[in-house]
């Protein structure tokens, strides 16, 4: 494996020196449990779920799976080609299938790698998954993070939810009037005797700008994750972002530089820090659905159309984009970016873009103050 630099990245601009690629090896199935859908509800409503009564395994195409494969290597390439080093997680070699003492699940591997983990300048902070297959992912990536931690690197964790019956907060799609009790009916796993709602939070929840982190908090679980991120790093500062999406952000807003961002629409302005609602904005071209590839004669898109704006800054003037999104590529380069195009096809199937895939443990900038 390539030599580790010393762990900091404090934002998500500054020059990349070190990033964590992940790994689509045995990427053969999503595991529709009652966690799944309600992570992904504004997409996955299939009833019943596919494959019969009773059958919670959706069976990925191995086409599909070798072509994703071929597209994150592709990533790891155009990287490497940057002079970035680049790191991979272990892969688990075949189909895991899980249990706790509440429920049972298939693995996913590591392949969104920016979820279970966020780093916040020299810390490794492994955070709490909202979906029952992904608990013990984060241990496909100790190989690498044990090397950062043995060069200094803190490391904090926190608290693993059970994920037992009752533990997911449905406040946010109650608020909207949405109806979620035929997948909260449906679930299967166990109550756990006086556990209540837990903390439960994803990584691509935040985006880092310096000293000030943004933090989407859409239910309790995740408010309680923001009360742990402030007692855990006080030198930071954690700005809530109200229910600007029910979940991760990285596909609603992305700084590209200080003063500079990418914003899916103008509503979500007045979410931001008041800092950030003078910043320029590059509002991404429209994507028509017929510009996805059709997976409905055996599943369904688990990421919305907006998913290629999820992109990966190599540093204040380089930018990783979906070749297949050339509409974005033109908009910025005539902002003077130097656009790395790189293919993903199946970006709506495995639920992630380029920033989803990447953890970037190693970049020159620091702790600096860019909202005061």
């Amino acid at each position: 494996m390539p030599q580790t630099l010393p762990l900091n990245s404090y934002d998500e601009w500054s020059p990349l020196q070190e990033v964590i690629v992940g790994s689509a090896d045995h990427y053969t199935a999503h595991h529709v449990d009652a966690s799944f859908q309600l992570f992904y509800y504004d997409n996955v409503t299939p009833d019943p779920v596919p494959g019969g009564a009773g059958q919670d395994l959706l069976q990925i195409p191995q086409q599909l799976v070798d072509e994703l494969s071929e597209d994150v290597t592709g990533l790891a390439d155009a990287l490497a080609a940057c002079g970035v080093t680049v790191h991979r997680p272990a892969t688990p070699g075949k189909d895991i299938d899980i249990r706790s003492p509440f429920w049972d699940a298939r693995a996913t591997p590591a392949l969104n790698v920016r979820d279970n983990t966020i780093i916040l300048g020299d810390m490794i902070v492994e955070t709490a998954p909202h979906v029952r297959a992904r608990i013990f992912e984060n241990d496909l990536l100790k190989p690498v993070l044990y090397r950062y931690f043995e060069d200094g690197a803190r490391w904090q964790s926190m608290p693993r939810p059970a994920l037992a019956r009752g533990s997911l907060d449905t406040g946010y799609f109650t608020r909207q009037g949405i109806d979620v009790t035929r997948v909260t009916d449906s679930d299967t796993a166990l109550p756990l005797d006086g556990l209540g709602l837990e903390l439960i939070f994803d990584g691509a929840q935040c985006m880092r700008l310096g000293r000030d982190v943004l933090v989407n908090a859409a239910n309790y679980n995740h408010q309680l994750a923001l009360r742990w991120l402030r007692q855990t790093l006080p030198h930071l500062r954690f700005h809530l972002l109200d229910a600007i999406a029910d979940s991760h952000i990285d596909s609603v807003v992305v700084p590209l530089r200080p003063g500079l961002m990418l914003l899916r629409e103008p509503k979500y302005l007045s979410y931001l820090p008041k800092a950030m609602q003078t910043w320029d904005v590059i509002y991404p071209p429209a994507m028509d659905e017929a510009a996805f590839p059709d997976y409905s004669d055996f599943g369904f898109n688990i990421a919305s159309r907006y998913i290629d704006m999820n992109v990966l800054s190599v540093d204040q003037h380089t930018v990783v984009v979906n070749s297949l999104y050339p509409e974005l590529i033109r908009v910025l380069e005539d902002r003077g970016f130097t656009v790395v195009p790189v293919r993903h096809r199946h970006r709506r199937l495995a639920g992630g873009g380029f920033h989803c895939f990447t953890l970037d443990t190693v970049r020159a900038g620091g702790c600096e103050d860019y909202l005061d």
